[in-house]
């Protein structure tokens, strides 16, 4: 069921995720739902990054080693056709 008016825009605000040192881009998914379901992923814009949050227990980033992973905030832009 939509509830997105005809080419209305949803702008989502969600965090990617750490666990067990394992990377989750929670935004890409979240595309990707969007558009299995009909809506059109129109951008992704990061708003905020950082690099540790309580989130991330055992993971190497808490252990303070650098993997090039980070945790951040992005706004997923999503469109009905």
């Amino acid at each position: 069921m939509m509830v997105l008016h005809y080419r209305g825009t949803a702008i989502v605000v969600i965090g990617n995720s750490i666990i067990q040192g394992i990377h989750i881009p929670t935004d890409q998914i979240l595309g990707e739902l969007a558009e299995a379901r009909g809506l059109r992923l129109e951008k992704i814009v990061v708003l905020r990054a950082k690099r540790v949050g309580t989130s991330i227990i055992s993971s190497s980033v808490r252990r303070g080693k650098r993997n090039g992973t980070r945790l951040y905030e992005s706004a997923v832009v999503l469109r009905r056709r």
